[in-house]
């Protein structure tokens, strides 16, 4: 991570000094809005690890301490279950993002480019789609000891009482679970994205030509190529599974929350000055991220090297050679394909448990399905949700347009410029530290710089976490689009805006609206950003559905979490069923 921060300064600096020749510098629109979407990314992450450093040496002016001192670090020293909240961090962050990254290359070595895989990728758009705190609702009222999976296990034997165990496990597993079911989704997408940038057909005739067969060159070959592709988003992955809080306030153990949870409950306690030692936890929890990703970067890297020298030192082994060894191949493959068939059907089967339990008006055990139906929770609950949805729709639709116009802006100075050199880095810092850090010291600088919190902080916060993800879904079509149509444009006198709009934007309406839905998803989904930077001024689903999650009725729980999920999940089936554009004639009549 150091390293990666030192690349980042040299290489602003010196596109500062490449651009300062002339004496003036040309502030030309293009150059206006690079150097906007960089302070957008760049200017919250710094203002929230700058603003942690004061509080966390006890100099907060605002609530009466004006010295530097320790009584931060004493505070948070002194919290009860510090060590218990390492461990259950560590197993579910490391353990969600290790089972995630084990799921994503079992697709790859079995069912990428496949129609397996084309069916796969279908099903698991929902999923990728789901919030994840609907996520993990579905899934905790699925294996919950009086849950569906239970129902069906036990329906032939007729059993009257479900059978006791604890979950949320006090180890977190069940939390590494639920991360893994909703993190591997996304993985497979960069996973697909990095593949389209590879000459993937190329390489596999080449292959077989030197006897390889498919399933060994999908290992040898492509593996290795995205893995390394993918090396940023697994450690996006990585950083939210350990700072994540609305899925380990569900799937987690509550006696003995993670730090991050923890972090969140000192931030809004009653009690102003335990934000003292917050700060401290948002500081530490920062560095473990930083260590943990070094770590693993190092692991995989050596791995890689392993993988290479394996390659090479075992050649293409003789087809008549080993005759058994085509069947058993073939075995492991039905085997990984059935895992993820399985692991497919587990989240959707979550979704539709959300759904059932917001109609049901009894749903007892051992019955499969609820006793009498009812729309009496809708009802109740939507008397109170308005406000939370109108603000979530808006929200989201303002923060993922946003997004989209912003990447459209940075991919055409890419073109300009060549490649951008550190901005996907600068892309992935919000995505690579942890959420209940920075956005701590970012509420800290913002209310010194006389700014209120509400709906301007949330914004923000927002934008920080859907251009990332608007950006990578948008990277590869964009990509693979075929610049003669454009070059042909331009030779009969079509302006650079005129081909913008008029070929490359219709002819990719179809990934423009897919990229805005997943921003808008992900803005649906944030938590951190809305409760921290909001102040509580801004009620969006996400924070209302796991307020009625603490206690509530779990119907309402439900009809929250459902419309939580089918928001998103509808603009992303829309977004797929929008037609391929057709691209304006370039004569001028």
């Amino acid at each position: 991570m150091g390293a990666t921060l030192s690349q980042l300064t040299q290489w602003l600096a010196e596109r500062w000094r490449a651009e300062r020749p002339a004496g003036r510098l040309a502030l030309t629109p293009a150059r206006l809005l690079r150097w906007a979407v960089l302070l957008l990314l760049l200017g919250p992450t710094a203002l929230g690890l700058a603003g942690l450093v004061a509080p966390a040496f006890g100099l907060w002016p605002a609530l009466g301490f004006e010295e530097v001192s320790a009584i931060a670090w004493q505070r948070w020293w002194a919290l009860p279950g510090l060590a218990d909240g390492l461990r259950l961090t560590l197993v579910s962050g490391i353990g969600g993002t290790l089972l995630a990254v084990l799921l994503t290359m079992g697709w790859l070595a079995a069912a990428a480019g496949t129609r397996f895989g084309e069916r796969l990728e279908r099903l698991l758009a929902p999923v990728l789609a789901m919030p994840h705190l609907a996520l993990a609702l579905g899934l905790l009222w699925l294996a919950a000891p009086s849950g569906v999976l239970m129902r069906l296990l036990l329906a032939p034997f007729e059993v009257l009482v479900p059978p006791q165990y604890p979950l949320p496990d006090a180890h977190g597993i069940t939390l590494a679970l639920g991360l893994a079911l909703k993190e591997a989704p996304f993985l497979m997408l960069m996973a697909q994205t990095a593949l389209s940038r590879l000459p993937v057909t190329a390489q596999l005739q080449a292959g077989q030509a030197l006897g390889y067969s498919i399933p060994q060159l999908r290992w040898r070959i492509l593996m290795p190529q995205v893995m390394r592709a993918i090396a940023l988003p697994i450690g996006a992955v990585l950083a939210y599974s350990l700072a994540v809080v609305d899925v380990a306030q569900v799937l987690g153990p509550t006696r003995t929350p993670t730090l991050a949870v923890r972090l969140v409950e000192l931030w809004r306690d009653s009690d102003p000055s335990s934000r003292l030692p917050a700060s401290v936890g948002a500081l530490l929890l920062a560095l473990l991220v930083i260590v943990v990703m070094a770590l693993g970067a190092a692991v995989g890297r050596y791995l890689l090297n392993r993988h290479r020298d394996w390659v090479l030192d075992n050649p293409a082994p003789r087809a008549a050679a080993r005759p058994g060894r085509k069947g058993r191949k073939g075995q492991r493959g039905r085997v990984i394909r059935v895992l993820l068939g399985t692991v497919t059907a587990v989240s959707l089967l979550a979704f539709a448990v959300i759904a059932v339990q917001s109609l049901a008006r009894s749903w007892f055990f051992p019955s499969l399905l609820p006793a009498r139906w009812g729309l009496e929770s809708w009802q109740q609950a939507l008397s109170g949700l308005g406000g939370a949805f109108s603000n979530s729709l808006w929200l989201a639709v303002l923060v993922a347009t946003l997004a989209v116009m912003l990447s459209v802006a940075v991919f055409e100075r890419e073109r300009e410029v060549g490649r951008l050199r550190g901005f996907v880095v600068c892309l992935y810092l919000p995505l690579l530290l942890p959420q209940a850090s920075f956005l701590f010291g970012f509420q800290v600088g913002w209310l010194s710089l006389g700014a209120d919190p509400g709906w301007v902080g949330v914004v923000i916060g927002h934008l920080l976490f859907a251009l990332p993800y608007a950006w990578l879904t948008l990277a590869g079509p964009w990509a693979r689009f075929d610049v003669r149509l454009e070059q042909a444009a331009r030779l009969l006198g079509r302006s650079r805006l005129e081909v913008l709009i008029g070929i490359r934007l219709r002819l990719m309406l179809r990934p423009l609206a897919i990229s805005w839905a997943v921003a808008f998803a992900v803005s649906i989904a944030q938590y951190v950003p809305t409760v921290v930077l909001g102040g509580g001024r801004v009620p969006t689903l996400t924070t209302e559905t796991l307020a009625l999650a603490t206690g509530a009725d779990p119907r309402l729980t439900a009809v929250a979490a459902c419309l939580q999920a089918c928001l998103p999940l509808l603009i992303f089936l829309l977004a797929r069923a929008v037609p391929a554009g057709r691209a304006l004639a370039p004569i001028r009549g």
